[in-house]
């Protein structure tokens, strides 16, 4: 597999769109009472009030009860009508030596703004053919409560008014959720694999395989798998399918690929695991085999069974019910079983791109939080980042 770097374009615009995030940040973090009074306006508006402890239940300010029916808000997170975008999603992100310092002091370029700034170009040739989290109302909503402060959630009134210190992970996992379950069509997956530690992992993918709008056929891994990976595990792991159910991180975790050991074994066992774990992310349906050929992955068969949580928090993921599994059907299903999937718009060409930047090395200095120096500030000075090992810090998608 032999692909381009992230273009150029995009490389730029990404880093405008971190250096003005960074921005954005600093001011919430010096004028927190803004961001909570934008919060409180809305709660107000929508007719929400302070809920006092009552026994098990605790206090919960009107700011907290509204952000909670928020990030549940599927008609906040829906295209606009008459627009079928491809949804994108993202995790974690790739050192730049122009980007701003992440918690770490890394200069880190979050693969957020990579896919804001590609679907900000998808839709300059057809508007509304692309959207991620962020740019969707809801998103947009929330992103700009900036929760993630310890300024804002103190100025939100912290444990006392219900926003404890794993609120604002346990919101943007929620709205994850919510996101790809309204999706339909094709996605697009800005990552090379899904860490067991990312939201993506947690949450999306099994949300997105669970959804008969989209399902497995339909995730689309925007980068190539890992260069490091041996190049029969490449190409047999690597796949948009197998990368969707299949972890690389983690061996105490199911669905587990040892990347560097997987060559040794034999064809035939290897086949076996990756048949396996494909069949754990098809949807319980009524027939008695479900199909799932593509030129991404091998051809599914047997009965489908829901994947397994993993590592997943009991807050973050609220119980639900089983579903109820039918016994084989003797005949297929009909016609009108299959959901109606809204086609890719005809414009928008399947990324698929190195994780890293085609540039020539410079000796630009890595920017200081809050600056926009760099190709933030329009320069054209590029530089040549180095891939992150997996990150440490916090951030909106686990670490970043």
């Amino acid at each position: 597999m032999t692909s381009e770097p992230i273009p150029k374009a995009i490389e730029l615009g990404a880093l405008r769109r971190a250096h003005a995030r960074a921005m954005a940040v600093e001011e919430a973090r010096a004028d927190p009472e803004s961001v909570t009074q934008r919060i409180t306006d809305a709660a107000v508006k929508a007719g929400l009030e302070d809920q006092a402890a009552d026994g098990a239940v605790p206090a919960r300010s009107k700011e907290r009860i509204y952000i909670d029916r928020l990030v549940k808000d599927q008609s906040k997170l829906k295209a606009p009508p008459g627009t079928h975008p491809i949804s994108a999603f993202w995790s974690f992100g790739i050192q730049h030596p122009e980007a701003p310092l992440n918690n770490d002091g890394v200069p880190f370029l979050d693969q957020r703004f990579i896919a804001e700034e590609w679907a900000h170009q998808q839709n300059l040739r057809e508007p509304g053919s692309a959207q991620t989290l962020e740019t969707s109302q809801g998103g947009r909503e929330l992103d700009d409560m900036f929760l993630w402060e310890d300024e804002v959630i103190e100025a939100l009134g912290g444990a006392k008014a219900g926003f404890g210190p794993n609120y604002a992970q346990e919101s943007w996992h929620e709205i994850s959720g919510t996101y790809a379950e309204v999706a339909a069509g094709e996605v697009f997956v800005f990552a090379d694999t899904a860490n067991t530690r990312s939201i993506l992992h947690k949450k999306e993918l099994r949300a997105l395989c669970d959804n008969d709008k989209v399902g497995l056929d339909n995730i689309h891994f925007v980068f190539e798998p890992p260069a490091t990976w041996p190049e029969v595990t490449r190409t047999e792991a690597g796949t948009n399918a197998v990368r969707a159910v299949a972890q690389f991180d983690n061996p105490a975790l199911p669905q587990y690929i040892d990347p560097h050991a997987y060559p040794a074994d034999e064809p035939e066992i290897r086949k076996a695991k990756i048949d396996g774990f494909l069949a754990l992310a098809t949807p319980v349906q009524e027939a008695a085999s479900v199909a799932a050929p593509g030129v991404d992955g091998p051809a599914i068969t047997g009965p489908g069974v829901k994947l397994p949580e993993a590592e997943v928090p009991a807050a973050e993921t609220p119980a639900v019910a089983a579903p109820t599994v039918h016994a084989p059907a003797v005949e297929a299903p009909s016609a009108v079983e299959a959901p109606v999937v809204p086609a890719a718009p005809a414009s928008v060409r399947k990324p698929l791109w190195q994780v890293g930047f085609d540039h020539t090395p410079t000796a630009a200095k890595p920017s200081t939080p809050g600056t926009t120096t760099g190709p933030a500030a329009g320069a054209g000075a590029a530089v040549a980042p180095v891939l992150v090992p997996r990150p440490t810090g916090t951030g909106m998608d686990g670490p970043s």
